[in-house]
């Protein structure tokens, strides 16, 4: 079941051209990464089993810019206003971010930070001034696309050191093409951005396993100049047990009958309480 969508749930991207007329190639392309960035977004903010959304052209005028603004095509059922905006807000402020300093931004993994630099590589004499994203929720907050913003992408996935570590996370996104290594995403809860994994054919199905589910990835990582995580070439996968699983009180009943020492449980408690 799908519902409308809000006309507030929107992204407005502008494209701003260096003559009379923009190359299609240039448009098509910077179209694209910014729905395929839109995706990315939401697969790594939101939970792996979410129905995602669909992105459609609304409105679009051409003037001394192109103005395109993109919706989703529709509202699945299970997903609420605020989660569609998730996606929004996370693609405007992770540019904005990237034009501040060579960081991965929150909800962005080192493919979304490439996207950036290849919406960018545009900027130039034939090409485009400027590419403008404007999210169309609440306080309509723009991030512009410039030099800038392409150099701190380009640093921000940069491999500056590597050591053989961990990452921690849900095992999401997987792709296996004949003839090809297993590719995995791993989103990390505490930095709030997605890990690329490289792993080995004999992988493959332990990685279809744990799928969704929370994994400890080993192997030679990569850290950018900041010391963020971008990618791992992994040798081995855990997979943790369910954070949220319940205990049977009966499992641990009686566990440890001299916990209260001598007091009775309600004096117990009354201390614990008064502590």
């Amino acid at each position: 079941m799908t519902t409308a969508v809000r006309d507030d749930s929107a992204l407005e991207v502008r494209i701003a051209p260096t003559s009379r007329r923009l190359d299609l190639r240039t448009y098509t392309q910077i179209l694209n990464e910014v729905r395929m960035s839109l995706e990315e977004v939401d697969r790594t903010a939101l939970p792996v089993r979410s129905p995602r959304l669909r992105w459609a052209i609304e409105d679009m005028t051409m003037e001394s810019y192109v103005r395109i603004v993109l919706v989703p095509a529709t509202r699945p059922a299970k997903r609420t206003l605020q989660s569609i905006a998730t996606p929004l807000h996370g693609f405007v402020n992770g540019i904005d971010a990237l034009t501040e300093s060579p960081r991965i931004p929150p909800f962005f993994s080192e493919r979304t930070v490439a996207r950036v630099g290849h919406i960018g590589k545009h900027i130039g004499p034939g090409g485009v001034e400027q590419v403008a994203v404007t999210s169309l929720n609440g306080d309509r907050h723009t991030a512009v696309v410039d030099e800038g913003t392409v150099n701190n992408a380009a640093q921000a996935v940069l491999p500056a050191k590597s050591a053989f570590s961990s990452v921690t996370g849900t095992l999401d996104v997987l792709s296996h093409t004949k003839g090809s290594a297993p590719r995995a995403l791993i989103r990390d809860p505490r930095t709030r951005h997605a890990v690329r994994v490289a792993a080995h054919s004999e992988h493959s199905e332990i990685l279809r396993n744990a799928w969704g589910r929370r994994v400890v990835a080993s192997g030679i990582l990569q850290r950018n100049s900041e010391g963020q995580a971008v990618s791992l070439q992994m040798t081995d996968l855990e997979i943790l047990p369910d954070s949220q699983s319940q205990i049977d009180p009966a499992d641990i009943l009686g566990v440890n009958p001299r916990i209260t020492g001598d007091l009775s449980t309600a004096e117990y408690l009354k201390q614990v309480r008064s502590a």
